[in-house]
Parts: C-alpha cells; sequence; structure tokens
C-alpha cells in the first residue's frame, strides 16, 4: 500500500566529528527521500567539517543547526525534533550520522505505518531492518515470544512482514508528530546509549505500539569497529571505547530504576550487559579501562549520577 499523500517527513540527523564521506552519503539518501533535512551537529565550534560539508548542498531543504560544543544525542535530538515539528512535519524520522537508508527506506516505513494505522494499531514508531557495518550481521528485532518469560527476537518474513517489537534503535525510526508530543523528549541528562530504550519504554508504556519493518532495509554502524570475540567459538561483535562502555553500564542500570520498564525485560537485559562487559574487558583494546570505566559507570548509575562523563 502507498503511503499517505499528506505525509510530511522531515530527517534528523545527529552529528558530532563524522566521516565527512559517510555523512555526505546519508544526507543524500535522506534528502532524496523526505521534506527536509535538520542536522543538528555536536561537533566543536573550531571544528567546521559538517558546515563546509552542508554549505555544498541545497539549503532548504538542508537546515544546519550548529550548537558548538557537544551536549549528547539526546538534547540534539530534541533540538532537532522541535526544528522539525515547527516546520511542519507530520511525521520525524531520526537518525545517527553513520547509517545508510535503502534508496526506499523511508517510502516502505510510511507504507506500513499507514497499513498498521489502517488496521487499528496504535503506532509509536517504526523502524527498519538494519545491517551492522562492521560486521555484516542484520539484526532482528527484540519481540515477546509467546510461552517464553524472557523476551527472544524475530524477523519480518512473507508472512509477518512487521514484528511488534519492544525496542528500536534511534537511527532509521520513524515517530509520528503527535506521539512525540504525548510521549515527551528523549532524556538528556543520559547524554548518548540507552536514550532510544528510555523513550520506547515510555511510548509503550502510554500505550503505543513499536514495530519493526522488513520492507525497509538501513546500513548502520554499531560501535567503533570490529572487535573479535569468543563465546563458544569464534565470532565478531561491535567494539566500543571505555568512555562507550561507561555510558551504557550507568545508563542501563538508571533504566533499571524506572518503574514503568517491565522486570523481565531489566533480567533479560542484564544477561546480555554481563556479555557485553565480558567482549570488551577481555578482548578490547582497552581492557583495564575499559572494566574500570563499567565499575564507575554501575556506581554513577546506581547513585544516579547523570549527564556528560567528567572524567
Amino acid at each position: 500500500m502507498q503511503p499517505s499523500a499528506s505525509s510530511k517527513v522531515f530527517a534528523v540527523v545527529v552529528a558530532y566529528l563524522p566521516d565527512v564521506a559517510v555523512l555526505r552519503a546519508l544526507l543524500d539518501a535522506l534528502l532524496a527521500q523526505t521534506a527536509g533535512v535538520f542536522v543538528v551537529d555536536n561537533t566543536p565550534a573550531a571544528d567546521r567539517r559538517v558546515e563546509a560539508l552542508c554549505a555544498a548542498l541545497p539549503q532548504p531543504p538542508l537546515h544546519l543547526i550548529r550548537l558548538g560544543d557537544n551536549f549528547g544525542i539526546a538534547r540534539a535530538l530534541n533540538i532537532g525534533i522541535d526544528a522539525a515539528l515547527a516546520a511542519g512535519a507530520t511525521q520525524v524520522l531520526l537518525s545517527d550520522q553513520d547509517s545508510l537508508p535503502a534508496p526506499d527506506m523511508v517510502a516502505a516505513l510510511l507504507a506500513a505505518m499507514d497499513d498498521l494505522q489502517r488496521a487499528g494499531r496504535r503506532v509509536g514508531a517504526v523502524g527498519p531492518t538494519y545491517t551492522d557495518r562492521h560486521t555484516g550481521i542484520t539484526f532482528p528485532f527484540q519481540a515477546h515470544i509467546p510461552g517464553r518469560f524472557f523476551y527472544g527476537h524475530r524477523r519480518p518474513d512473507a508472512a509477518h512482514p512487521t514484528v511488534e517489537a519492544l525496542t528500536l534503535i534511534t537511527s532509521g525510526t520513524l515517530v509520528p508528530a503527535a506521539v512525540l508530543r504525548e510521549v515527551g523528549p528523549m532524556r538528556e541528562d543520559f547524554f548518548i546509549d540507552y536514550v532510544d530504550n528510555e523513550w520506547n519504554h515510555r511510548a509503550r508504556a502510554a500505550g503505543y505500539l513499536l514495530f519493526g519493518v522488513g520492507a525497509a532495509a538501513m546500513f548502520h554502524r554499531m560501535g567503533d569497529q570490529t572487535l573479535q570475540i569468543w563465546i563458544f567459538g569464534w565470532r565478531q561483535t561491535s567494539a566500543y571505547s571505555p568512555v562507550r562502555v561507561y555510558y551504557r553500564i550507568r545508563n542501563f542500570v538508571a533504566l533499571c530504576r524506572q518503574p514503568i520498564i517491565p522486570w523481565d525485560w531489566k533480567l533479560r537485559k542484564c544477561y546480555y550487559l554481563l556479555g557485553f562487559v565480558y567482549t570488551q574487558t577481555v578482548f578490547g583494546q582497552q581492557r583495564l579501562v575499559a572494566l574500570r570505566m563499567a565499575a564507575r559507570g554501575l556506581w554513577d548509575g546506581l547513585r544516579g549520577r547523570m549527564g556528560p562523563w567528567r572524567g
């Protein structure tokens, strides 16, 4: 089914010291699929790479908002969302700087959203199927599996082109304007990591549903680079800097303190976080530093010390 002709999608892209070629490919793809793109630049003021890139693209539909410093992905998303809503967006597409949507990704997301809404589903957001640039892994969606206490993972297929998901990653997520206004902004004290999960759970607690869309595809970079790990055999995962290890542990602990988030999700995610700490502190390049940052993240999460890492 074709999306409604009344749809007016604006994209919000958060940038921070990006690879200019990767960001250019993303912006070209989004400009071809949306009514306009707001680039919110967290890059320090002295570095003008994003400004120079955007100056070479048509303005409008491209709009650059320079913040002059790194205020975190959550604040940047909120600023971009506010600008998109003020411009008359009916839906807002969120994106990291290192993603690459398929040429028809936005149309596929809109079509799926229309189909679901016409079927009476209360859609909070839809997101694409994404493949990690580093590992080549195409990720399934977190979903409830009948008969299981803990969540599992599902992939859309021909019989089920959409999957009701528990969470969606920020990049590629399409959200109706009315949902953004009702659920509220991203939580800025998280700074980075689990910003999407926190908002997803808030949306679900408000009665909205999230869906992964099989027909919508996107490439996305998870982590900083590829990491070889051993878990009953050698395999690949994504490597993260020690600071990112800190944020992931701290913000997960902060999530666990939220009563709206189901206990089965928290317990299942604890298992994943233990594996995450194992991979980063045993196989990462900065093992001891990552271990110290994981411990600091746990402590700060327990005592509610949020915001940017202060060193």
